[in-house]
Parts: C-alpha cells; structure tokens; sequence
C-alpha cells in the first residue's frame, strides 16, 4: 500500500516539476527559429524594440553601406533643426568628385563645376546609395568628413552604442575615400557595428524621421534629370514591390543594403504587415548572384515573425493583469488603480494565448506611497511585461518599460479623517 502511495506522490512531482520548467521558456524557445546562412541577423518590433529573432547579433561586424542610415538621420535631423534645406545648393569638391568617378563604387557622377541640393543628394544615396553624394551631405552638414563622422560616433553613443566603429559617411573602407579619410585610421578600416546596433539605428531613423519611408520604398528616380548629369536611378533593394525577390503579401518599403569584400553581403529590412512594423537586419551573406542570399535570407525572417508569432495589443489606459492598486494613505480612497500611459504590444508565440501574459510593477515603486492629491494620469511608476515568468527580450534596456499612470483623481481626505487613520494606525501597531 506503502509503495502504491510512493509511485503517485513520485508521478505528482514529477509533472509539477516539469510544468515549472516549461513556464521559464523564454517566448523565442517556445518554437523553432529558422537556421540562416548568414553571420548575424536579428529581427525586431519597430515600436517597442521587442526581439523576435537573434543570431550572433551582439558580433560587430562591418556594415558597409547599411552605414548611409545613420548618416541620413544626421542630415534629417539637420533638416528639421533648420541647419539645413531641402533646397539648399551644394557644392562638391575635387575629391568628392573623384570617389564618384570611381566606377568600382556605388555612384552618381558628380562634377565640381557645379552644385547639387540637399534632395538630390538625400535621394541618390537612399535609392541608388550613391558614396560621394552622402559624404557631400555629411560635409554641408558638418563642415568637413571628420566633423561629420565625430557627430555619428556622438549619436549612437547617445543610443547606448558604444563598441561601434565609425570612419567615413558611406561605409566604404578608408582606403577608398582618399583625402576624406579619418585623420590616423588605417586603410583597411571599415564602419563597424553589431546587428542589434544596426536594428537600433533604423529603429530611431523610422521613429524620429517616418518620412524616410517615402524615399526608401522607391524603386525608381532621376537623378539631376534635364542635365549632363542626370541619371535613372533603380534601387539595390530587391524586396520592393515589383523587384525580383518582393514577398506577395508582405509591403516591403526599406531600408538599406550594404556590400564590400569584408561585410560580404548585408541588409536592413522593415515590412508592415497588419499594422506591425517589424526591422530585420542580416550581416555577412554570400555575395553570390548580386547578393540575393541577403534577400532570401531577409524573407525567411520575416516570415518566421509574421507565421509563427502573434502580436497582442493593449490599448491605452488598460488595467494590466498583475499590477495591484498604488496606495494612497491620505487620499478620500486609499488606492489608486495604475493603467499603462501609451499603448503596448506583447508578440507572442503562436501557441500561446492572451492568458500568459501578465505585468510586474516596479517593486520600488509599487511599495511606494502615493501622497494625495492624485491627478488623473499622473505617473506612478513603470512596470514590465512577463510571458509565463519570463521578460522577453528587448533591444535596449529601456525599451520593455511601460509607464504606469493613475486611472483616477482622488482628492487629498479632510484633516478629521486623515487623524482619525493615524489614530487607529496608532493602535493597531500597539497591539
């Protein structure tokens, strides 16, 4: 009889012991991620940074032309300081004039003999990644290449990006940009970043700036039309719609390639599809066939994201499962019921349902009390999303935080009741 018990007891254990260990599978465990012939590649939620796919992505590795994206949030965000003008003429150097000559080299030609404006520069070097023409912006903006690269290394250190290495405007290895070189680099030094920091610099690019969007989904423009000059320019991206690997159902509308004989063959992707914007990033694909591997590879991610997650919404100001009341000792109600402030998308695996999810308020700030009186939508603290027991993973350390605001006012109670609380306080802790 004895041993009969043993054996259920031993069955019991056993299926809550493994229960347990099933509820701390990270959300990308919980189905299988697609093996890429690349170096790194990674895949992330636009808006909030949520990591869907990962591989090698903190490996820096060069980047080459994927380099433009962040030279064209320098010169976006020039141009909504009023640094710079769309119109603006720019005058092209003897040097710059010869990288776009150099006919190994992505380039619209470019003579010294004459200007060019800030949108003719800002198209060519999205759509047909033309070098000299991003190095021409970089130099109107700045006042020279290495002020223009000094501003680059500033910013990603502002997003938290501190093992990148940046040289020149365009990607192109030093050897390459002659005079406009870095001051002491070696010629073979080439921009490098990881593929995470790569997904962070579109992702700040498509936030701050979603007017890039317009440029960077063209598959086709001319380029100084009606002059000696004048170039059809086609893009390198050929995900577009009607280009030689587009996705029927996925609206494909950028970002950025990038090749040289060290980064191989490299893409930054984004897609929206339902409404969820969704960056990829591949590094180090074969450059066979005009690098087509980077697109394949592109697609395979992609669709793993959209086939195989889920993305779950909460509108703003919900009540979020697992966050409990903020106290509010001297307020007429004693607790104030804490809402998220903006909106939240948690993508979860399809095998997984609304249930799973649950939010932990800040410790800190959930024992904290609220003094009276409290504002409609005042701020009480920040809280995480957990799938199962786990937090999913994020691009950078901010970006799984969501802010927790009052759901209510509540007015500060009159001096008799808030004396009348300290009294029996009094007592109860006399007891």
């Amino acid at each position: 009889m004895f041993e009969k018990w043993k054996q259920k007891l031993a069955i019991i254990f056993s299926t809550i012991l493994m229960v347990s260990t099933l509820a701390l599978i990270p959300v990308q465990a919980a189905t299988t991620s697609p093996d890429i012939a690349v170096k790194a590649g990674i895949a992330v939620d636009a808006q909030t940074g949520q990591v869907l796919y990962t591989k090698n992505s903190n490996q820096v590795l060069p980047i080459a032309s994927m380099s433009k994206l962040l030279s064209i949030y320098l010169i976006l965000k020039s141009i909504h300081e009023g640094k710079l003008r769309w119109n603006q003429q720019v005058p092209i150097s003897e040097a710059l004039a010869k990288i776009s000559k150099n006919k190994e080299l992505t380039n619209v030609a470019l003579s010294a003999d004459r200007t060019y404006t800030v949108r003719e520069l800002y198209k060519a070097s999205l759509i047909y990644s033309a070098n000299a023409a991003v190095m021409a912006l970089g130099i109107a903006q700045a006042g020279s290449s290495k002020a223009f690269v000094d501003e680059m290394r500033t910013q990603v250190k502002t997003w938290g990006i501190k093992d990148a290495k940046l040289y020149n405007a365009a990607g192109l290895t030093e050897s390459l940009v002659g005079t406009e070189a870095y001051p002491n680099t070696d010629k073979n030094a080439e921009n490098e970043m990881s593929a995470k920091d790569m997904a962070v610099v579109a992702s700040k690019l498509i936030q701050d700036y979603p007017e890039v969007l317009e440029t960077t989904k063209q598959t086709n423009s001319w380029f100084a039309k009606g002059t000696v000059d004048a170039v059809k320019m086609t893009t390198h991206n050929n995900l577009l719609p009607k280009m030689s690997q587009a996705m029927q159902g996925y609206q494909v509308d950028g970002l950025k390639t990038g090749t040289s004989d060290k980064a191989k063959a490299c893409f930054t992707g984004t897609v929206n599809k339902n409404g969820h914007r969704v960056i990829t990033v591949v590094m180090g694909a074969s450059e066979k066939k005009d690098g087509k591997a980077r697109f394949t590879t592109t697609k395979t991610i992609m669709k793993y994201v959209y086939t195989q997650f889920k993305p779950v919404r909460y509108k703003k100001r919900s009540r979020l499962q697992g966050v409990a009341k903020f106290k509010v000792p001297d307020g007429k109600t004693t607790s104030v019921r804490a809402v998220n402030k903006q909106a939240i998308t948690v993508w979860l695996p399809n095998n997984q349902n609304q249930q799973s999810v649950r939010f932990m308020a800040q410790k800190q700030a959930q024992k904290a009390k609220v003094a009276a009186p409290v504002k409609k939508d005042q701020i009480l603290g920040t809280a995480i999303a957990l799938v199962g027991d786990t937090q999913p993973e994020y691009l950078q350390p901010g970006d799984g935080k969501i802010q927790l605001v009052a759901q209510e006012k509540i007015e500060k109670a009159n001096v008799f009741v808030r004396f009348w609380r300290a009294t029996v306080n009094f007592l109860r802790g006399l007891a």
